[in-house]
């Protein structure tokens, strides 16, 4: 029986290297439906009760972006003070919800849409207002270029002067 040296070599580089068992290490499977059943039970157990008629939830992020439910699942226990929302979240800026968002903002977001509105009536594109208002969100937070200015520059001083 002739061996062929290529299909020799092709096997022999196809092998294993290693001499001996070594144990195959199982795929540790997720499984999400265990973990939506803790939830659930950890919400039975607060006695949380389904809040019919929220179409939508948005929670504001401090860097300007919206985490955006579409189609929102609403438990809460009052009670305990504990909500829980089940969905698919989507994060965008705040220009892309414009319209509908305006009645959910707060005074937190004021600065936000002040800048927003200047853009606007300068004629800037959506993009750039997308870009305006991550910035916005960033010195409403207290933020300029150059950091904070409440902490001061402590360089070059001594406190502890022992003598």
């Amino acid at each position: 029986m002739p061996v062929d040296p290529e299909k020799l070599a092709k096997l022999q580089k196809s092998t294993a290297k290693k001499v001996g068992g070594s144990r195959v290490k199982a795929k540790k499977v997720i499984k999400t439906e265990q973990d939506d059943t803790k939830l659930i039970e950890a919400l039975g157990k607060l006695k949380a009760t389904k809040i019919e008629g929220v179409e939508e939830a948005n929670f504001f992020k401090d860097d300007g972006k919206v985490l955006h439910f579409n189609r929102v699942g609403v438990q809460g226990a009052p009670a305990s003070n504990t909500f829980a929302f089940t969905g698919y979240p989507q994060e965008k800026n705040i220009t892309q919800l414009i319209p509908q968002i305006l009645p959910q903002l707060g005074a937190e977001n004021l600065e936000i849409l002040r800048q927003l509105a200047e853009q606007i009536q300068a004629g800037k594109t959506p993009k750039d207002l997308g870009t305006a208002a991550s910035a916005g969100a960033s010195e409403a937070a207290g933020l300029n270029e150059e950091g904070n200015d409440d902490i001061p520059d402590l360089v070059d001083q001594k406190f502890d002067d022992v003598e």
